[in-house]
């Protein structure tokens, strides 16, 4: 049974979207600054994936235990947890592929036709306008894993979807001039935004529309996109949210909204983030609540 259109808002249908991708046997790689992320893949564990993993960026850790989102507190979610070498890269590319495989979702700057991304600067490198947070281990995940990368984006406009002629930087691999990395990636799978769910045509590698979320069209899409996508002949609408997804979002995995901080910009999200902040520092213990079904 799924959410009626009023009952869940636009973070919460991207979180259970993202989710969605996740499956029983991944590595469910959690990076920095990226809350909407670990809601996807906690949301992910509770209902359909119980035996995927997280690995935390942060400490390089392996973690088998289900916790509530925290701010304050995200380091302390990998207190009990496996440790293996010393770089998340030669962790990741040591792992039995054909049995383990990794999932891992990043938001970047702008992005092409083809899944290209830039997470390094907008205007020329050499003098840039803004310093964006830079590549860190994109490069790795967008041309190395098996299973490619995936993508998410809260504000569909064209700023962020250029053509490969206006992307300042490529930080991310897609598919160069529309043909797979040769390092052997999948390449991008797909893109989750605010308006709709993007994968890439099998032939051309070109983004097309998978389907659009409930109260949006296809002319809002078109508009807010800056290249042209590849529309299919019927049009599909996002399967919503079902409420065992919400309630399990709401109640257990993130009932601070820490997801939230993610598509809101300006005084609502300070204000936000300040409620965020005053609640988890009037917690007695100071750990991520452990999740039990």
């Amino acid at each position: 049974m799924s959410a009626d259109s009023e009952d869940y808002t636009i973070d919460e249908i991207m979180t259970v979207l993202m989710a969605r991708e996740v499956r029983n046997d991944d590595v469910m790689i959690v990076g920095v600054a990226t809350p909407m992320v670990w809601a996807a893949f906690t949301l992910a564990k509770l209902t359909h994936a119980p035996d995927a993993i997280y690995h935390y960026i942060m400490g390089n850790t392996f973690v088998m235990e289900p916790r509530q989102v925290s701010l304050l507190y995200f380091e302390m979610n990998t207190a009990r947890a496996y440790r293996f070498q010393n770089s998340v890269e030669c962790t990741l590319e040591s792992l039995p592929s054909d049995k383990l495989t990794t999932i891992e979702f990043f938001r970047p700057a702008q992005v092409d036709q083809y899944g290209n991304t830039n997470n390094i600067c907008i205007g020329d490198w050499s003098k840039p306008k803004i310093r964006l947070p830079g590549c860190a281990g994109i490069a790795d995940f967008s041309m190395f894993y098996k299973r490619g990368s995936f993508l998410y984006i809260p504000r569909h406009d064209t700023r962020t979807f250029v053509p490969t002629d206006k992307l300042f930087f490529i930080s991310g691999v897609g598919f160069p001039d529309g043909k797979p990395s040769i390092c052997g990636g999948s390449g991008p799978k797909c893109v989750i935004t605010n308006l709709a769910y993007l994968d890439f045509d099998d032939d051309t590698k070109r983004m097309k529309l998978g389907a659009i979320h409930p109260g949006f069209d296809l002319e809002t899409v078109k508009e807010s996109t800056g290249f042209e996508l590849i529309i299919p002949d019927k049009l599909k609408e996002t399967v919503p949210p079902t409420l065992k997804e919400i309630k399990l979002l709401r109640k257990k995995v993130d009932p601070l909204n820490i997801r939230k901080l993610e598509v809101l910009s300006g005084p609502e999200r300070e204000e936000l983030l300040d409620e965020i902040i005053q609640k988890e520092l009037k917690m007695e213990i100071k750990y991520p609540k452990l999740i039990i079904q």
